[in-house]
């Protein structure tokens, strides 16, 4: 047969194809090797899917808020039509929970529907999304349904919700004007560009993403590896055979794509079940849709190129005593001391890194900065991988007598420090990466939490209420809602700025009118009158006002009613007046304010202008916030309550908070899993050993300490090296964020036990399978 002949195969094919056939007939042992290589790969192919989901997760629900977004205002109101619609804001919050709520009024027959509905529902009746139909059912939810009391309907479909979480109602009305705040549209959905991300959190996503992401990549590798004894002694053999190193290794990587390939079909399965579940996963406060969980095609096709390549790769590395000492395997030789120098420059590149992007670009401003920041974190996490084996042969070579366990297990560790080393080292990378970003994390939420510290009272009121236009019934709005239950006192009053023909409004006093009763509480004030007009003295306020000339002709600078907004002359000052300290929990009281009673202004001014009602809330109220949300919304469910002296942190933060919070269990429970099968594969490499062992005399209780020793030994060593290197990150990563330099030793002590736990539960489970493989029987070879 010539050698043009096509019948002739390329010797790769058939190196290949020999490596493959050698591990799919190996017998059980080959079948269970592979089966544990292809859960591990596939644990980690299925993480990485979810998170190259992530980008088509946050399109989507981009799209899902741009459709939401029905509250925009032009520049031009549209006038009333058969496609026009007038829309109110009605969103409340229950127990942390918000819910989205929208109160309709179509103006004609052609009214552009609500995403989600298939027509509106009546006035005084309701559709609800499915979250909040559960909400409503649940029997202790009786403020919900107190604050909500109208009949459902219809049921809100995906297309008007960001995801099966959110809860959100849309009530149909008859009583909507512009005047009292709602809004007229002709059509839902509009584009808004999203708001930018502080810097810092763009860099504490990268970082978090980083630090999730690290444990994969070692888990990936270690699973690779699962069966390398065994491997290395069929290459041996094979060696001794006659085959040369080409081939050897060619074989080794057919091996090696069987288990990936298994292993990308078992994570590609995991990712198609997962994804069923999303839709009843509520991850930290977020929802979504199973269809918006699609990996985008070029990084899913990414990943089935990389992994069968980090599997060979991993394979030929570690195959290399085997391929170039035929009798090494064999006769188990001691191997030759690792070297420390290459290990080194790895962390010491990345912290390097970390320092270079912020001499580049600044305090990790950007996007750029924090992706050279995560590439140096990612060298740190490599490098602390990469030490820990040299670290566990250091320690054991100089560790000496004992029991008999304790030498069986630092024996052990010193031949073959790598597999007992690599059992561990996705802990180590996790811990490290999770103590940096514990740390970074530490010094960019002072800034954010310190804000959301709950503020002193001073002032006879804590809470305030907007009611949408509902200035001309200030008072009215007041008095009612001083008679629901558990309200103490109120006081209305109405502010806004001004401006005029020749005058900005940051350039006129803002005007704020109310009785004399309730001025009285924010300023000092002499004899009043309706009529009266006082100027606040102070140097808060607006530094650019001009002073007050009576006589200016002045109009709302924001108008929110329909038609021009009422001119009105500017009230002589009857007096000027030092404000009261903190009466108003709003913080709106200073120097370019007027005080105006009600007829220094002429009624028709207060058209469209919104209502502030301060509020007092008796003491001992069994939850006083979700009632006060109750009888404001039983008044006019448009009227928002706020807590100005209780702040929110920023959403922005929170949810970074969450997700950060959220990935990182994932990322555990997936390394705890991982520690799993790599304990179950280490028992399988090591059964022959203890059956030896078992069969000579030597007590179950020995080879049991011993195995729990080699993995004490690496656990102890590595979890040192996590906390060290990861507080080193995480300082240069304070310093890089420009945030002051902090840590917090109790999270890392935590962080620390719960590594520890997840290690020891691991090895305890994995215990009966230790016992079953101490017989003798285990001494057959297939």
């Amino acid at each position: 047969m010539s050698a043009a002949d096509p019948r002739v195969r390329s010797p790769l094919l058939d190196h290949l194809a020999l490596g493959a056939r050698l591990a799919l007939t190996s017998g059980r042992d080959g079948w269970g090797r592979l089966l544990l290589t292809a859960c591990g790969v596939g644990l980690g192919v299925a993480l990485l899917l979810f998170t190259a989901s992530f980008p088509g997760i946050v399109h989507h629900r981009d799209q899902r808020l741009y459709t939401q977004n029905d509250t925009f205002r032009d520049e031009d109101l549209p006038a009333p039509g058969d496609r026009t619609v007038l829309v109110a804001v009605a969103d409340t919050t229950f127990h942390g929970t918000p819910v989205r709520g929208r109160i309709v009024q179509p103006e004609g027959p052609n009214a552009a529907l609500p995403p989600g509905l298939a027509a509106y529902p009546k006035p005084g009746e309701m559709a609800v999304s499915p979250a909040l139909a559960d909400l409503l059912k649940d029997p202790a939810n009786h403020l919900l349904r107190d604050r909500l009391p109208y009949p459902v309907t219809g049921t809100i479909g995906p297309a008007g919700l960001l995801g099966p979480g959110q809860a959100g109602y849309v009530l149909g009305g008859d009583h909507l004007s512009v005047d009292t705040g709602a809004l007229r549209i002709t059509e839902y959905g509009h584009f808004s560009p999203p708001k930018p991300m502080d810097p810092k959190l763009v860099l504490l996503n990268a970082v978090g993403l980083t630090v999730m992401l690290a444990p994969v990549g070692v888990f990936l590798a270690a699973a690779a590896r699962f069966g390398g004894e065994r491997r290395d002694r069929r290459l041996a053999a094979l060696r001794l055979g006659g085959a040369d190193l080409r081939t050897t290794a060619r074989i080794a990587a057919g091996e090696s794509l069987v288990g990936a390939v298994l292993g990308l079909a078992a994570g590609a399965a995991l990712f198609l079940l997962g994804r069923q579940l999303v839709g009843h996963i509520r991850l930290a406060g977020f929802s979504f849709y199973p269809e918006d969980v699609a990996p985008q095609p070029a990084v899913a096709a990414a990943i089935a190129v990389v992994v069968p390549l980090l599997g060979i790769g991993v394979t030929l590395l570690a195959m290399r005593r085997a391929a170039l000492d035929p009798l090494g395997t064999v006769r188990r030789s001691t191997p030759g001391r690792r070297r420390i120098g290459w290990r080194l420059m790895l962390p010491l590149a990345g912290l390097a890194l970390t320092v270079f992007a912020l001499a580049l670009v600044g305090p990790a401003r950007g996007t750029s900065g924090s992706l050279l920041v995560a590439v140096g974190v990612l060298l740190v996490l490599i490098g602390l991988c990469t030490l820990l084996p040299w670290l566990v042969e250091a320690v054991t070579r100089r560790a000496g007598g004992g029991g008999l366990s304790w030498q069986l297990a630092t024996r052990r560790l010193r031949m073959s420090p790598g597999p007992a080393a690599a059992a561990v080292s996705g802990v180590v990378v996790a811990i490290a990466g999770a103590i940096a970003l514990q740390t970074l994390f530490l010094g960019i939420s002072t800034q954010y939490e310190d804000r959301a510290r709950p503020l002193p009272a001073t002032g006879p009121y804590r809470q305030s209420v907007t009611f949408p236009g509902g200035a001309p019934t200030a008072d009215a709005l007041a008095d009612r809602l001083a008679h629901s239950a558990g309200i103490q006192a109120t006081a209305a009053y109405t502010q806004f700025y001004v401006e005029s023909d020749t005058a900005k409004s940051w350039q006129l006093p803002a005007v704020r009118i109310a009785s004399c009763t309730v001025l009285r509480g924010f300023a000092t004030l002499p004899d009043c009158a309706d009529g009266d007009a006082f100027a606040v003295q102070g140097s808060a306020g607006q530094p650019d006002a001009e002073p007050v000339r009576p006589g200016t002709t002045v109009r709302a600078a924001y108008s929110r009613g329909t038609g021009d907004p009422v001119t009105f002359p500017l009230p002589a000052v009857t007096a000027t007046v030092p404000a009261v300290a903190d009466a108003d929990p709003n913080g709106r009281i200073g120097s370019g304010l007027l005080l105006l009673t009600p007829a220094a202004v002429p009624a028709e001014a207060l058209c469209g202008q919104p209502a502030t009602v301060l509020v007092s809330l008796a003491d001992g109220l069994a939850d006083p916030e979700e009632q006060l949300i109750t009888a404001v919304m039983a008044i006019d469910p448009q009227a928002r309550a706020e807590f100005p002296l209780d702040p929110a942190p920023d959403s922005t933060y929170l949810a970074v908070k969450r997700l950060l919070t959220a990935g990182s269990a994932v990322t555990l429970l997936l390394v705890s899993l991982s520690l799993l099968v790599g304990q179950l594969e280490r028992f399988r490499e090591q059964r022959r050993v203890l059956g030896v062992l078992n069969a000579v005399g030597t007590r179950r209780r020995v080879l049991g300490l011993s195995v729990l020793w080699q993995t004490l030994v690496p656990m102890a060593l590595g979890l040192v090296l996590a906390a060290v290197g990861g507080l080193l990150t995480g300082a240069v990563l304070q310093y890089s964020a420009g945030v002051p330099l902090s840590a917090d030793w109790g999270s890392l002590l935590a962080l620390t036990a719960i590594s520890a736990g997840a290690v020891l539960l691991t090895t305890v489970l994995g215990l009966p399978q230790l016992l079953r493989l101490m017989r003798p029987e285990t001494l057959r070879h297939e």
